[in-house]
């Protein structure tokens, strides 16, 4: 099977890419904006490199994305946008946290470069990605996205320009393309950004559970309040959420459908076995429903 990985020079994206060349049965083939960032990926993959393909393109220009996704059977969506945090906000972050002694707390500030915000991205590049698949035949898109979809309150979308809302008006856009789909919305990705930043967390190591309609990340807001997190569901280490982008390519249950994914704390549960057909049917037939909130106009 042919396959795309867009996004592929990402933290995400790149271990999707090794995760498929690893395997020995795919023609990988993945887009990247710049030559650096293709000799990067290239060099990050080490041997397994002589493999691959790496094509350059640019998803907001739909006319660059033609030749990538030309004889390509499926698809791996793994761009975002990529916010940046304002320094200066995290001074006053700090603090407030002082001069509260920790009573009173503030999140940090986000901005995006230029063009490069979620309308832009997850809004405008996902339609022509969808669209580019849709014009070269494509038989099926995984699409990675995020919990926070049906909460318009949620931190990603209050304090980054509704990011997760953008990525689900592309979701539905993809659901009403007549393409096989798969819609992944992974919990917090691991490892954190921030102090956790180098804290390890492999894959392979956690029992993995899938849901729909964020319930893990209310659950997860409830066990934090309890002061039991360490039950929470919600996060889950990147490689996992990779490995599962690959068995969409090849579960035929997992196609046009659409899910939430978390793991447990590692040490709890019982770890996942690479059954995704067993796993797929904890959910009993459910997808995520798109009846609610409402969503984003945009002009673009």
């Amino acid at each position: 099977m042919q396959v795309l990985v867009t996004g592929a020079g990402g933290k995400t994206g790149s271990i999707v890419v090794r995760k498929l060349l690893e395997r020995g049965t795919f023609k990988v083939r993945a887009l990247v904006r710049s030559k650096e960032s293709g000799d990067a990926l290239k060099a990050k993959m080490g041997d397994l490199s002589k493999d691959l393909e790496v094509v350059l393109g640019d998803i907001m220009q739909k006319e660059s994305l033609a030749e990538a996704f030309k004889d390509v059977e499926g698809v791996v969506v793994v761009t975002s946008a990529m916010p940046q945090i304002d320094k200066l906000s995290l001074v006053k972050v700090i603090g407030i946290k002082v001069l509260t002694f920790g009573q009173v707390s503030r999140k940090p500030e986000f901005w995006y470069h230029e063009g490069q915000n979620p309308e832009r991205v997850d809004w405008v590049g996902q339609r022509n990605q969808i669209e580019a698949a849709k014009a070269a035949g494509v038989k099926h898109i995984v699409m990675v996205s995020s919990m926070g979809g049906t909460k318009p309150d949620h931190f990603l979308n209050t304090h980054l320009d509704k990011i997760v809302l953008w990525k689900r008006k592309a979701e539905k856009y993809l659901i009403d393309s007549g393409l096989a789909y798969t819609i992944i919305h992974p919990g917090g990705l691991l490892p954190h950004p921030g102090p956790q930043a180098n804290v390890p967390a492999p894959g392979g190591k956690r029992e993995l559970v899938l849901s729909v309609d964020d319930k893990l990340g209310t659950e997860g807001e409830k066990l934090k309040e309890e002061g039991k997190v360490d039950e929470a569901r919600h996060l889950i280490p990147r490689e996992d959420v990779a490995e599962i982008c690959v068995q969409s390519l090849l579960e035929p249950d997992a196609k046009n459908r659409s899910f939430d994914l978390g793991a447990c704390t590692e040490g709890k549960g019982t770890v996942y076995d690479g059954n995704f057909k067993a796993l797929l049917a904890t959910l009993n037939g459910a997808n995520c429903s798109y009846e609610t909130p409402a969503l984003p106009e945009s002009s673009l």
